[in-house]
């Protein structure tokens, strides 16, 4: 079963560049890890969602995206870019987190 975690937000008017920097950083944390799959979506034309990204990665289970977690909040640069994020500076507005698990057809 897939554990799959996405984080969404919305970029800052002229900050692109500067975010897309961060996910590359966010990204290589992530699979240094043992996140899996991890990609950044943009929502083109998605009615409220329109100009939203999303950042996702895939793990086995829900003991292996905790694993990637704690390993992710133990990392340094992990928690220096979650904390560079979470400011009036960062190239984000809002944010939100959630899980979601595959179910089998």
């Amino acid at each position: 079963m897939a554990v799959v975690s996405v984080t969404t937000g919305t970029v800052k008017p002229d900050r692109f560049e500067d975010f897309l920097e961060v996910m590359r950083k966010g990204k290589a944390i992530t699979e240094k890890c043992g996140g899996r799959n991890v990609r950044l979506l943009s929502a083109v034309v998605a009615g409220e969602a329109t100009g939203g990204m999303a950042l996702i990665s895939e793990a086995d289970d829900f003991a292996a995206l905790g694993a990637v977690t704690d390993k992710f909040m133990a990392d340094p640069e992990g928690v220096a870019l979650m904390s560079s994020m979470n400011t009036t500076d960062g190239s984000v507005t809002g944010g939100k987190s959630t899980i979601w698990v595959e179910v089998p057809l």
